[in-house]
């Protein structure tokens, strides 16, 4: 029967309610309209001018029919109200006995009734749709990552969200190439760019046809216009705390807007393709396929944290995932890791693509195409200095680093028996500024011993300072030169732009060295090498063997196997092109120091603490190289800053090349030895030279300041500034925990130089109190700033009494003691400093705590150890102690600077 009273039978209360049951149904409807249509935020707008559109219809009545009888109608009673549908209809079916009925209503409502059920009504809306209104939960405090997070996002995004710009459109330039896959890297280092490149290699096909691209270069919103028989493809790097790498900034923030809970990000506004005319705004990448393969470190919080949240989006917007996501671990043996993916997802992508069999592979096959081409030239102007461009810059990041002159090199601990460097640039006039916890990019260069001895496995020493140019063999290829510039020579480009000592992974010997061995010697010592990788991880990579002793040990294989120098066809000796070597070599990238200065105190001086690599390989090769030296390695970057120390010194001399007729010589002395070397052929040949401690003396050419001589010992180095989320409280007086062992007390230095400037700016204002825990080896030989830290202390102490430093040198007794024990130790003290003056912590504590250093072991048990103190002393488990820490890194009250 359904219920059909008249106007008349109902209290003024009653008519009160219905009409607001009306004013409802408007905003019903005027809702669900606009959710086909909009955004949440723009139903939100919709809605709220469906519920004034409705309010403008009844408020005449309401006024009238505040004066009338409530009676009496001018319609007249009604007896039948249409039957109210909570279903989707449309507006348009209100009939005129609907209106009617709020009119009738609206005649017996009386003002003050009206604002008592407004208020009521209101009210419990305002309850039921608080998540709307509010948030749903309250608003997370923005960490200081997130915060630099969406203020790269915004600068990154400002120029692709406004207008169309094809130059931007990656599946305009697929096609236009006749490329069904693309690959998108997300690097920070430049491994992933290497795994997307090798990537595109291994599956390229006649029905495969891949493209590599940077997406910092193109729009996110050009991904919902992917077709059916086209293919995405990720590999992403994890950076930071969880975070994307710089060049995937703009899309991450794009699928993950919402870094807090992920699954309630925004709806991306995807550009509508216009093939697509069944469009699903809900679920904009229907029709999108694609795969992902991680690259992370199983030590960090956050493993493949990156990778893992686009997965994820991609597929709740409504993309189709081909294969398992794939997660390499660094800590472990990433090349396996990738390996065994692309085992199981390349043929998956081929049988997507309509590509039954896999490209010809193994040694038997053809010899692969070359990716790049090198041409020589007789060029007038080379760029051999290790230019980053050809243009003037005026604006400098890591693209286009600062030739920064280098004020200072000294050797923190003369007395132990390594190499701990303070370095200090000058940045004045770069327009480069940094923050305490900041990090310091610095491009090195090559040994010359190594340049000199990869150019010798290559044939290449006699024209080694020939000028080339390297171009891409694919005219669609996203890189068209390899390095750049336009122009530079074999030397360097060995010197300033690839890395050349990297040991040579399992999977690139069998598809670009393998090929080229054409006597059975040289595959019999391969093949072990491409197949088996436990003989890879033997051989190379525990001998770190690089591209020139690959070469080296396979041609001593050769020698052993007493193979004549041309022993007829298929007894060919070895030969690598140089094609093949430029691929193999990755991009030399820079690498990154945390700060170990205060900006406040130094704000054009930041300083880099660093501890020199160096060790011997164990190799279980037979083929060993005849090279003088075949054991011991150095690491890069941290010998280049070596080789600065000692030619500021003045105990060495710098190497500086001249031109001497058709011939460039070098003139000057080789570091190494200290001897002439005029018209050397082969730097790697001169036998090792080692220092008071035992460590390997390398040359290095290195780049005197403009218009500087050999005797003003000048010298300039590439660098720039990265921005870290690793950074002191706003307000002074909250308290610090940093606990840095070994080089870990970097950016504890600049903070602890900060502290004491704003004492002594401010001395009685409030200061929060500062605990640094360090740990060495020995206390005599290896505590770095020792004198330096003890003043700045005094300085602390004069505003915050209880700050302190304390000790753990592990060598100095019988039982090793590290960090983590000096924090049980002095439990009480650190307890009372993550207090802050409360009775109890029941919850994330208002301190601040910082750890830096070593991420596989240390920062792991300083956690666990932080973690017990919290229990013991809050009588609450180990689990919500946990949590408690888990919640002050989510608030960045909890911040690791760390590595592996």
């Amino acid at each position: 029967m359904g219920w059909r009273p008249t106007v008349d039978s109902l209290t003024r209360y009653e008519a009160a309610g219905l009409l607001w049951f009306y004013l409802y149904h408007t905003f019903d409807w005027v809702f669900r309209q606009t959710r086909r249509i909009a955004s949440f935020s723009q139903q939100n707008i919709f809605a709220a001018l469906g519920v004034l559109a409705g309010a403008a219809f009844i408020w005449p009545f309401i006024v009238s029919g505040s004066s009338a009888d409530a009676n009496t109608s001018a319609l007249g009673p009604i007896e039948q109200p249409p039957h109210i549908s909570t279903t989707k209809e449309s507006a348009t079916e209100m009939s005129s006995s609907t209106a009617a009925v709020a009119a009738e209503a609206a005649a017996k409502v009386e003002w003050g009734d009206m604002v008592v059920i407004s208020g009521v009504v209101i009210g419990a809306a305002t309850f039921l749709f608080r998540k709307y209104l509010f948030g749903g939960k309250k608003t997370p405090e923005l960490t200081i990552a997130q915060k630099t997070a969406i203020a790269q996002a915004k600068k990154l995004t400002a120029d692709t969200t406004s207008e169309y710009n094809s130059d931007r459109d990656f599946v305009l330039k697929m096609r236009k190439a006749g490329k069904n896959v693309v690959i998108f890297y997300g690097s920070q280092t430049g491994t992933a760019e290497d795994f997307a490149t090798r990537l595109a290699k291994d599956i390229q096909s006649a029905a495969v046809r891949p493209l590599v691209l940077d997406p910092e270069l193109y729009d996110w919103q050009c991904v919902a216009s992917l077709g059916e028989d086209e293919l995405a493809l990720f590999v992403l790097a994890t950076a930071g705390e969880g975070e994307p790498t710089d060049n995937m900034e703009a899309w991450f923030n794009a699928l993950v807007s919402d870094r807090e809970s992920p699954e309630d990000s925004d709806l991306p506004n995807f550009r509508q393709p216009e093939d697509k005319p069944d469009f699903d705004a809900d679920s904009p990448l229907l029709g999108v396929s694609f795969a992902v393969f991680g690259l992370g470190n199983n030590t960090y919080e956050h493993f493949n944290h990156h990778a893992r949240l686009v997965d994820n989006r991609m597929q709740a917007l409504g993309a189709m995932r081909i294969g398992e996501r794939g997660e390499g671990d660094d800590d472990a043996d990433i090349e396996e890791d990738f390996a065994r993916w692309k085992d199981a997802t390349l043929p998956l992508i081929r049988h997507f693509l309509g590509s039954s069999t896999p490209p010809e592979s193994g040694d038997e096959a053809a010899t692969p195409e070359p990716t790049w081409m090198v041409i020589e030239l007789e060029a007038k102007v080379v760029w051999d200095k290790g230019e980053f461009s050809e243009e003037a810059v005026h604006a400098f990041d890591a693209r286009h680093p600062y030739a920064a002159p280098v004020t200072a090199a000294v050797d923190l601990t003369p007395t132990a028996d390594r190499h701990l460097l303070h370095v200090e640039v000058d940045l004045v006039g770069s327009g480069l500024h940094y923050e305490s916890g900041d990090h310091i990019g610095v491009y090195p260069t090559n040994a010359d011993e190594e340049v000199d001895l990869l150019l010798s496995a290559l044939g290449l020493l006699a024209k080694a300072d020939t000028p080339i140019s390297v171009s891409a063999t694919d005219p669609f290829a996203a890189q068209q030169s390899l390095f750049p510039v336009e122009t530079t020579t074999y030397r360097a480009a060995f010197r300033h732009y690839l890395d050349i000592t990297t040991p040579v992974p399992r999977a690139q010997i069998k598809a670009l060295v393998l090929p080229h061995a054409r006597s059975e010697a040289a595959r019999s010592f391969l093949r072990p090498l491409a197949d088996n990788k436990d003989a890879h991880a033997a051989i190379v990579s525990a001998g770190c063997l690089s591209i020139a002793r690959l070469i080296n040990a396979v041609r001593e294989a050769e020698r052993q196997a007493a193979l004549p120098a041309d022993s007829g066809e298929g007894q060919v000796p070895f030969v690598l092109p140089v094609e093949a070597a430029l691929e193999l070599c990755p991009r030399l990238q820079a690498r990154l120091y945390s700060i170990s200065s205060s900006s406040r105190v130094r704000p054009d001086r930041p300083t880099i603490t660093a501890v020199v690599l160096q060790y011997d390989a164990k190799s279980e090769s037979s083929a060993e190289s005849t090279k003088p030296d075949t054991t011991r390695r150095c690491g890069v970057a941290t010998n280049y800053l070596l080789g600065a120390l000692r030619y500021l010194r003045g105990d060495r001399a710098v190497q500086l090349e001249a031109t001497d007729g058709s011939l460039r010589s070098r003139s000057g002395v080789l570091l190494a030895s200290n001897e002439e070397l005029p018209h050397t052929a082969d730097a790697s040949t001169v036998a090792p030279v080692y220092d008071s401690k035992a460590h390997m003396v390398q040359s290095f050419t290195l780049q005197p300041l403009a218009g500087t001589t050999l005797a003003d010992r000048h010298l300039t180095m590439p660098v720039f500034i990265r921005k870290s989320a690793f950074r002191l409280p706003a307000d002074p007086a909250t308290p610090i925990i940093m606990i840095g062992p070994g080089t870990g007390l970097a950016p504890m230095r600049g903070f602890i130089q900060e502290r004491a400037q704003m004492a002594r700016e401010a001395p009685g204002a409030p200061m929060g109190t500062a605990l640094l825990f360090f740990g060495a080896r020995t206390q005599e030989h290896d505590y770095m700033y020792r004198a330096e830290l003890e003043t700045l202390f005094a300085d602390i102490r004069e505003s915050a009494p209880e700050s302190r430093i304390i000790t753990a040198f592990s060598r100095d007794q019988a039982q090793k003691i590290y960090v983590q024990h000096r924090l049980a130790e002095h439990a009480d003290l650190v307890y009372r400093t993550l207090l802050c003056g409360q009775e109890k912590l029941g919850g994330a504590s208002r301190a601040h705590i910082y750890v830096c250093g070593d991420a596989k072991s240390m920062a792991k048990d300083v956690t666990h150890a932080l973690v017990v103190l919290i229990a013991g002393r809050e009588g609450v488990s180990e689990d919500v102690a946990s949590k408690w820490i888990s919640d002050m890194r989510r608030l960045s009250r909890y911040q690791e600077d760390v590595w592996s």
